[in-house]
């Protein structure tokens, strides 16, 4: 019978190849769901259409991301009347002006008002809550009722089950599970849940870095708390990286978090619109066109990033939902962005280890 070690001896090889398989499976699938996006001519459709709230927009065109979606309801929110958005610094607060103010609320808007103003009439963007859990279940929830959106989450299956696969080669390589307790397993998976959310926070730095070059034409957003957060979690991930190749080794920690690091990208990107979703995101896109062309500058540059616009109107709402507000809008994004995703990641953590 041939030796244990001797049959895992290839334990390295075996996780690089299985995430090299993760990775073409994950591109070759984004890349099938794709060809089934609409592709029609656009002709300018001066008014958005009526299947599609500026939430809705956002939620179908950064396919099930959750918050530019949010940002969009809230700005639209505010245009109506039902709320008011306060800045101070990087920080954003909302203020709920009264239920009789404006009762034209979208389903999802509707969902954010009941939980986020549950026994308030304000909410501060500062820290992942349990408030701000409940109002993210209601909020995908209540979008989820559109019927324009398939998570496809058994396109996913296979990749998972190949990623798990890898990384219990690597660290059966690498020596990991004499080393590992319960501790030493909560404190990695916590490390890990930074470097999830870095690696999906960290495109909005990105974009301010691009804003400074000499070519860009986009206004230049200050630096915000949020990217001091990605800074952050990233040395969190980095420590955690670093904690297990010393109980392990410096390959099975590099390999492990490459399988994070690819599911963590690639997850949302399977998801995608259904038939009606696609129709949906046609007359959408329409809007679009006219909206770029004609009030996407305007709406950009005359806002200063540091002060809540003062007339704020549907307009603005489909401008953050469409990414083409790309100075005040963008930096609320960023802020409402950073506090959904450690919110969303870390409540998985814990539903995780309670379990």
């Amino acid at each position: 019978m041939p030796d244990l070690n001797n049959y895992f001896a290839m334990g390295y090889a075996l996780a690089a190849l299985a995430l090299s398989c993760v990775l073409v499976y994950f591109l070759l699938a984004a890349l099938l769901l794709r060809l089934f996006d609409p592709q029609t001519v656009l002709v300018a459709r001066y008014e958005p259409p009526a299947c599609a709230s500026p939430a809705v927009a956002a939620w179908l065109f950064e396919r099930g991301e959750l918050p530019r979606a949010m940002a969009s309801a809230i700005m639209n929110m505010a245009a109506k009347g039902y709320l008011k958005i306060d800045q101070s610094g990087d920080i954003y607060s909302v203020t709920q002006l009264g239920p009789d103010v404006s009762l034209d609320l979208e389903p999802e808007e509707d969902a954010l008002a009941r939980t986020l103003f549950k026994g308030y009439d304000c909410f501060d963007f500062d820290e992942p809550t349990p408030q701000l859990r409940e109002a993210l279940k209601a909020f995908r929830c209540a979008l989820m009722d559109t019927t324009y959106f398939s998570e496809h989450t058994p396109l996913s299956i296979p990749a998972w089950i190949l990623s798990g696969l890898g990384v219990l080669f690597a660290l059966i390589q690498g020596n990991y599970f004499p080393h590992s307790d319960r501790a030493t397993t909560s404190l990695l998976v916590l490390s890990f849940g930074c470097f999830i959310v870095a690696v999906r926070t960290v495109p909005g730095t990105f974009e301010k870095i691009a804003s400074r070059f000499p070519s860009s034409t986009a206004p230049k957003r200050p630096w915000s708390s949020a990217d001091s957060m990605t800074f952050t979690l990233f040395v969190a991930a980095i420590g955690g990286i670093a904690f297990l190749a010393l109980l392990s080794t410096p390959v099975a920690a590099l390999l492990t978090a490459g399988f994070l690091a690819v599911n963590a990208i690639f997850y949302h990107a399977l998801q995608g619109p259904t038939a009606a979703g696609r129709k949906a995101i046609a007359q959408l896109a329409e809007y679009k066109k006219f909206l770029s062309e004609v009030h996407a500058d305007p709406i950009s540059r005359m806002n200063a990033c540091d002060a809540v616009p003062v007339d704020l109107t549907p307009k603005h709402a489909y401008a953050i939902a469409f990414h083409l507000d790309l100075g005040w809008g963008e930096q609320f994004v960023g802020s409402v962005a950073d506090l959904v995703e450690r919110s969303e990641v870390f409540s998985k953590i814990m539903r995780q280890q309670e379990v």
